[in-house]
């Protein structure tokens, strides 16, 4: 049987191996960290980046949309007061391309109706 200085002594140089890898391997993940950071905090800016690009277009393309909805607001107004105000001086005429434009219509919903029956 070994004596429990021997025992000792054994422990302590399994100890200090032990310590010793761990201190390595932990150096060589500082350091696998440290060549990294770089590139992550590279990737990580470029897609910041990126989403700050598409946000402020996505912004743009809105304010746009508002503008451009609201002068087409403004033009069907000014169409439907030209309208009227065609139809109040002209009423005949306007009843006219009323009736025309309603005949047509029915001219072509008989077309179609007929051409679904034949098939």
């Amino acid at each position: 049987m070994s004596k429990p200085t021997e025992t000792t002594s054994t422990q302590n140089a399994f100890d200090r191996h032990v310590d010793s890898a761990s201190s390595g391997i932990h150096k060589a993940i500082d350091s696998a960290s440290d060549a990294a950071g770089p590139a992550i905090q590279k990737a990580t800016d470029s897609a910041h980046n990126t989403v700050n690009s598409m946000a402020n277009g996505a912004h743009k393309a809105a304010e746009t949309v508002a503008v451009k909805s609201s002068q087409l607001q403004q033009l069907q107004h000014e169409l439907a007061d030209n309208t009227r105000a065609q139809v109040r001086n002209h009423p005949l005429l306007a009843l006219g391309i009323a009736l025309a434009g309603g005949a047509l219509f029915a001219m072509w919903l008989n077309r179609r109706a007929g051409e679904q029956d034949a098939s």
